[in-house]
């Protein structure tokens, strides 16, 4: 009988002009568009962070999203609203209830007044043509795409696209808050390394964190607040933002078999404690093979964290004669700083680097932290 009513609905559907395929259910998949932005017309250029990003972000993608079908990447491109609503459509053209649609973009974000109104846009450029991409844009192409859609960005004040994006078919993921900056880790001495901070706390959450750590349930689903809640407990540049408050929804999903790439592990932060005139933050970490690591303290100037002016030290354990080179195992660290080193604003920010390379000449990030005043709780030892 079943066998039957298949035929006829077969029938039926070739006299309407539609195929019985294109109506039968289907296991739900997923799709993927990851664009960076390096090459501008007008704001300064990023490269190769973007870049580096969707290099990360297409590999996570894949690596933890089981039933991904397809990842479209591109860099310094598309360079108008225009085709960039053509490209989103193609990307996504086939997608049907059940689906899930990614966009994720790495870009500036910028601010203006406007109408007494604060008005927020992503920059999107191909080096000649640049534009601004306002969020009620975006997401009327987005709407018109079925399924659950899933934006991540990597912006200054990506935060403030926020409530444009309420609903059901959204669940959003942004590096910082609506007033805040987000900010590009460049390495020092090698030419093509360079991501953004936010994107590598992503990668560091997904890759390098223990079970326990990124998803705490057990159920092998990572959810939007899962993800947020490990992100900022690697991540101190800014303050990473979701959306829906409804934090169950599952976005990413642990392999059975989960390739690190990382040879720091587990890495956790404890609270800022003040003892006399110094501020102290512990932190704890694994090392997964012999790795070469150094702090280096950044300062904040005018409400920037200043990359340019940094203090820099080695790990305190030795190998042989080598300051700085970690044998394999669990490790406990403080970070102690004088509060008159900390400068006029009260912070600074720890960066957890590790040195690659045959000659450990590649600075790769592991890992941020603010050491703060105004977080600090007085030590009762």
């Amino acid at each position: 009988m079943k066998a039957g009513w298949r035929i006829l609905a077969a029938v039926l559907a070739a006299a309407l002009g539609f195929s019985y395929a294109d109506v039968a259910p289907h296991d739900p998949v997923s799709r993927c568009l990851v664009i960076g932005y390096d090459d501008f017309a007008v704001m300064p250029d990023t490269a190769p962070c973007s870049a580096n990003n969707t290099e990360i972000m297409t590999a996570l993608f894949l690596d933890f999203v089981p039933d991904m079908r397809t990842v479209v990447r591109r860099v310094n491109g598309p360079g108008t609203a225009d085709a960039l609503e053509t490209l989103v459509r193609d990307t996504f053209s086939d997608a049907r209830p059940g689906d899930t649609s990614y966009l994720y973009l790495s870009t500036h974000g910028v601010t203006w007044e406007e109408d007494g109104e604060t008005r927020t846009a992503l920059m999107i450029s191909d080096g000649t043509n640049e534009e601004t991409l306002e969020p009620a844009r975006l997401r009327a192409v987005l709407d018109g795409i079925p399924g659950k859609k899933v934006l991540i960005l990597d912006a200054c004040h990506s935060g403030a696209v926020l409530d444009e994006f309420a609903g059901t078919d959204y669940l959003v993921l942004a590096s910082c808050a609506a007033a805040e900056d987000s900010y590009f880790w460049f390495a020092d001495n090698a030419e093509e390394s360079g991501t953004g901070y936010f994107t590598t706390a992503l990668e560091s959450a997904l890759r390098a964190s223990h079970p326990d750590q990124i998803d705490p349930d057990g159920n092998g689903g990572i959810s939007l607040g899962e993800i947020r809640d490990r992100i900022a407990a690697l991540y101190g540049a800014s303050q990473v933002q979701s959306s829906p408050e409804n934090r169950e929804q599952v976005i990413f999903r642990l392999p059975e078999e989960r390739v690190t790439r990382e040879r720091i592990l587990g890495l956790t932060f404890d609270p800022v404690i003040r003892e006399e005139d110094s501020l102290i933050l512990p932190f704890h970490f694994e090392v997964a093979e012999e790795t070469r690591l150094e702090y280096r303290i950044v300062p904040k100037t005018d409400g920037r964290w200043d990359f340019h002016h940094f203090a820099t030290m080695p790990d305190r354990e030795r190998t042989g004669t080598v300051r700085g080179l970690l044998s394999p195992g669990s490790k406990d660290r403080k970070i102690r700083i004088s509060a008159e080193n900390l400068g006029a604003e009260g912070e600074a920010l720890l960066q957890i680097i590790s040195l690659r390379g045959l000659h450990g000449q590649i600075p790769v990030l592991e890992g941020t932290w603010v050491i703060s005043e105004q977080w600090s709780a007085v030590s009762d030892q």
